[in-house]
């Protein structure tokens, strides 16, 4: 994009689609939880003494749930209001978060890391694990402060430890029966069948308080994607037919917020590489390919000579439509021209119904019914691969023969 400036010739910015990508930071933590008030409610609740009645106990608590169902972003936000609920009170409170698996599973680092988010200058070595648990509560005493400590991705502590690990960290505060509590415990896990590998004393006392993060339905993605999408793009920059898009990609994926809030990121910044004035479809696509590529070229080597062209008439009508979605009418047709290109005799709608059956099977587009007001219509989306690399591939191996 160029602009005249002072008689001369000067090269501008073009202009982002995002006013603050920042909220698509799958760190970010927003101002509210859409679709987890109950769970967050239930969490505080849990945790309630430490503001109320300090030092005069502590808990434990279980967060089980699929990926990309929220469970990090829940106790992040409540670790949040427990930090702000208790400066309000004038308490003393510490959250701590550590992801075990970055720790790789041992609770020596685990440890380690905690110590040095209250003591910075901590020396790195020296230490056992024991010792360095000794070392913490020593420091909670020091400080006169209870902690929250939340074990993310806890599964990788107990494939490296067994049950010791989690058993010491839940009975240090027993070892202290005229003393202050000081620290309780989160566990988040994506896996409830691990926890059977834990002795029973241990694992009573986690499963006491567990809360089960469901999958995300698709109007809950749509209503997450939208709010973020609101405050990450430009007014006008991405529409409601690719929110609904990116909603239904992310359904597909076990109901994964993270995974959608990743598509909606990345298919941004392919906007932005094309100087785009909004998101369109193909750049959803491009976004969702570099994540879990969708079809190899040896898959499309193994279909028919016509499923090749419906699947060619597929990827051209995409490449030049703004919509999310063809009718079965409008493939067809698009398959018709690529026969005609290639000296092939188009085979009748049944026939063509039947690619369409065997692509949708092999994963490269997806068919869905919807109702209108002549009846039930077949819409087919080209969901996982971009149509212009598909195209691209497609005419090298048609032409290949």
């Amino acid at each position: 994009m160029k602009e005249l400036q002072g008689g001369g010739e000067r090269v501008s910015q073009p202009r982002s689609v995002f006013v603050d990508e920042a909220v698509l930071d799958l760190n970010y933590i927003p101002s509210r939880l859409l679709h987890r008030d109950a769970e967050l409610r239930f969490l505080t609740n849990l945790f309630r003494f430490i503001v109320d009645t300090p030092y005069e106990m502590s808990q434990r608590a279980l967060i089980l749930g699929g990926v990309g169902s929220g469970k990090t972003a829940l106790a992040q936000k409540f670790g949040l209001n427990l930090k702000e609920e208790a400066r309000r009170r004038r308490v003393r409170v510490e959250y701590i978060h550590v992801n075990c698996r970055e720790s790789r599973g041992s609770l020596f680092m685990i440890l380690q890391r905690a110590v040095r988010r209250l003591r910075p200058n901590f020396p790195d070595r020296g230490f056992s694990a024991n010792e360095l648990l000794d070392t913490l509560m020593r420091i909670l005493d020091e400080e006169d402060t209870q902690l929250v400590l939340c074990l993310d991705e806890v599964d990788a502590l107990i494939d490296e430890e067994g049950s010791d690990a989690l058993y010491n960290l839940t009975r240090v505060q027993e070892e202290r029966l005229e003393g202050p509590r000081r620290l309780s415990l989160i566990c988040i896990s994506k896996d409830p069948e691990k926890f059977r590998e834990l002795d029973k004393s241990t694992l009573s006392t986690l499963q006491r308080n567990a809360i089960r993060m469901p999958e995300y339905t698709r109007p809950q993605l749509s209503d997450i994607v939208t709010s973020r999408a609101e405050i990450a793009y430009r007014p006008g920059a991405i529409s409601p037919e690719i929110i609904d898009f990116i909603s239904e990609l992310a359904t597909s994926e076990g109901g994964d917020a993270r995974y959608a809030i990743d598509i909606l990121w990345r298919a941004g910044k392919y906007a932005d590489t094309d100087y785009a004035r909004e998101v369109l479809p193909e750049h959803v696509r491009k976004a969702t390919a570099i994540v879990f590529p969708a079809i190899r070229p040896e898959e499309i080597r193994q279909l028919s000579r016509h499923e090749k062209l419906a699947l060619l008439g597929i990827a051209r009508h995409f490449m030049h439509s703004r919509e999310t979605k063809a009718t079965t009418g409008e493939a067809e047709l698009s398959y018709q021209v690529v026969c005609e290109e290639y000296g092939e005799e188009p085979r009748g709608h049944t026939q063509f119904w039947k690619y369409l059956n065997r692509l949708s099977g092999v994963g490269v587009i997806s068919t869905a019914l919807q109702a209108s007001e002549r009846g039930r219509t077949q819409l087919i989306s080209l969901p996982k691969v971009p149509a212009e690399a598909l195209e691209r591939e497609l005419t090298k191996i048609i032409e290949q023969g």
